[in-house]
């Protein structure tokens, strides 16, 4: 269709023709929309098609009234407040927040009562906002368009519900039903299409045909537009807060007392930049500071509280042990030094009762969370099993509460049904032994049967996200201050064969590095065909309902000197950096099948994941469309509810 027809013919109905249409029919001034949209239905239901145009017309414009409103109220309000004189020049205990909230307060009540006609007598809530929302009044329009002739209409009108609902096969027939009885699609617009999207697509045409002078005002206009309606829109979002569940007061206070207590733990990431550089590290680093200086000062009490008091923070860390253990030889040093500092105490203390009450929450009130635009937000803690010291060796680490019991269920579901047999990588049916059937499935497998709507949205959903959370983990508690990119991801469940001997001495996964061909030497080739870009490597364990598959760390190439073991459970994370320093692999599969999802990181961008990306643009456009071609994929017996 022509872009410039299609622009001036939407500005020309929607900016004209609606509003001088609903301001001649004075009858209908004092009915809200929902009464509009209602009539507009019973008007449809009894094939009075004029009066079903008439009425869906004007509960559309009412609405966007409404809507327009809303967004005025709040945005002006927000602004007026932050520009009003505080009622004290100094910000005691967050007053000054306090204070403009209630400035705002006051100020949307007058906003509302100034718009009274507008705001109070429309009768929107969320469930009869979502109606407009969802543009359920054109599924309804262009039936009535059709009936009374106006092809053009009914078409646009089954466009417009089209684009809110590309994946409806019925009204796409009936769209191409509309161009097949001589609707020109040139003459086809999105009713509901802002103004920014005209002005880029001119700028655009205006780029293809060099009109420069053109190109900048539609692009800058398009802009100012587009970050309007951005803000309209966030401005929406700010409406009633569902509890989701019993608000009386008590239980008010606790829901919001939590959601306070989550935001509260990401301070640390909001203070721990430094003129945008970003240290995870920044308050116990203190520490490491003002032990060295008290050292240099003679003052070595104080440098040991300092060390003391680092190690609250990070027990681990190798450098400050040194440190430690260096202090101790020195002749005037008594052990009761080493007590942390009072604010490091009382600070690490706060940090583990809060993240126990949240562990308590997650766990007591697994379906309980704030909702916020209908997405839940979850609250994750999580515990630290095994350090580096208990694995025996350095940049080790195992953490727990990772995934929920239902989220492990949800992902070996993934791959119970969709699994393929072999390794991932060359297809190979039996890569590490013959004794287990070895069946995994990569995360581009995954976002596919997504896409062909083969498996429910939600299951990627779960997918990306506890893998996400694995990375911001391993970059959390390795203090990695290098982006961090998911190079491959494989969920791998091995099983016992049936006839395989009890009592095996084999490996389900071989001793090795994961970075580099590991010699008999104990040389570590880091060449083709090694994965020499990876960097950390994590496996997230699903279940524990199987017998032998332990993952163990060794010193040597051939598993004779096991350094430390961990046992699989759901939610349970062992993470590590992928050298020759952390030899690992996996004790046989006796019995049963057991499921991990296996992650590899690098610090370099050309070998990182695209397949997440798609995943990810998947459920952010809804891209979930079904196949019409046969595809041939094993396993298709889903029943997924």
């Amino acid at each position: 269709m022509s872009v410039t027809t299609c622009v001036v013919k939407t500005l020309l109905f929607l900016n004209l023709y609606l509003l001088t249409h609903v301001q001649s029919n004075e009858g209908n001034a004092t009915e809200n929309c929902v009464q509009l949209y209602e009539k507009g239905v019973e008007a449809y239901l009894e094939n009075s098609w004029g009066d079903c145009v008439t009425y869906f017309e004007e509960a559309i414009v009412k609405y966007r009234k409404y809507r327009k409103q809303v967004s005025s109220c709040r945005l002006k309000c927000k602004n007026d407040a932050e520009l009003s004189e505080p009622l004290y020049p100094v910000d005691l205990e967050n007053l000054l927040f306090f204070e403009r909230a209630i400035r705002q307060t006051l100020c949307i009540i007058k906003c509302e009562n100034e718009n009274k006609n507008i705001l109070e007598n429309y009768n929107v809530n969320l469930e009869t906002g979502s109606l407009f929302e969802q543009q359920k009044p054109y599924e309804y329009l262009h039936i009535c368009y059709f009936q009374t002739k106006q092809l053009v209409k009914a078409a646009s009108s089954a466009f417009t519900y089209l684009v809110a609902h590309p994946d409806d096969k019925i009204m796409s027939r009936n769209l191409q039903h509309y161009f097949d009885h001589d609707v020109d699609k040139k003459d086809i617009v999105n009713y509901e299409a802002k103004d920014y999207v005209y002005l880029y697509i001119h700028g655009a045409d205006a780029y293809e045909k060099k009109g420069w002078e053109s190109v900048v005002f539609n692009m800058e206009e398009s802009l100012v537009d587009y970050l309007q309606a951005e803000e309209e829109c966030r401005a929406q979002c700010e409406g009633p807060f569902d509890h989701g569940w019993y608000p009386d007061f008590i239980a008010s206070i606790s829901n919001h007392f939590t959601v306070c207590l989550k935001c509260k733990q990401a301070c640390k990431k909001t203070l721990s930049s430094l003129n945008g550089e970003i240290h995870d590290d920044l308050l116990p680093s203190h520490y490491h500071y003002l032990q060295y200086a008290y050292y240099k000062l003679g003052n070595l009490k104080a440098a040991c509280q300092a060390v003391a008091s680092y190690l609250l923070f990070y027990p681990d860390d190798e450098t400050m042990l040194d440190n430690m253990r260096y202090y101790y030889k020195q002749p005037k040093i008594q052990k009761d030094y080493f007590h942390p500092r009072e604010e490091a105490t009382r600070y690490v203390q706060r940090l583990i009762y809060e993240n126990r009450i949240l562990k308590f929450v997650n766990n007591e009130f697994k379906e309980i969370a704030s909702k916020t635009k209908g997405e839940e937000i979850k609250v994750n803690v999580v515990d630290v099993a095994m350090t580096a010291e208990d694995l025996r060796g350095s940049r080790r680490i195992v953490l727990d509460e990772i995934s929920t019991k239902k989220e492990c269920k949800m992902i070996m579901e993934i791959a119970k049904y969709f699994a393929i047999l072999g390794d991932g990588y060359e297809g190979r049916i039996s890569p590490h032994t013959t004794m287990e059937k070895f069946e995994g499935i990569t995360l581009s497998r995954v976002a596919f049967l997504t896409y062909c709507k083969m498996l429910q949205s939600k299951y990627l959903k779960i997918f990306l996200y506890v893998t996400e959370q694995a990375r911001k983990l391993v970059q959390l508690h390795f203090k990695i201050e290098k982006e961090l990119y998911f190079s491959f991801t494989h969920l791998v469940c091995r099983s016992a064969l049936p006839d395989s001997p009890y009592a095996r001495t084999d490996f389900s996964h071989k001793i090795h590095a994961d970075n580099c061909i590991i010699m008999k030497n104990m040389t570590c080739i880091r060449d083709f065909p090694a994965f020499t870009w990876r960097e950390y490597s994590a496996i997230l364990y699903l279940n524990d309902e199987f017998e032998g598959g332990e993952f163990i760390f060794t010193s040597d190439p051939f598993g004779e000197n096991v350094e430390s073991t961990v046992y699989p459970k759901c939610g349970r994370l062992v993470a590590f950096s992928s050298g020759p320093e952390n030899l690992h692999g996996v004790k046989a599969v006796k019995k049963g099948t057991r499921c991990a999802i296996g992650m590899w990181f690098t610090y370099d961008e050309e070998y990182s994941d695209n397949d997440r990306a798609f995943g990810q643009y998947i459920l952010d456009n809804n891209l979930e469309h079904h196949v019409d071609i046969p595809v041939n994929i094993n396993k298709l017996n889903l029943n997924m509810n």
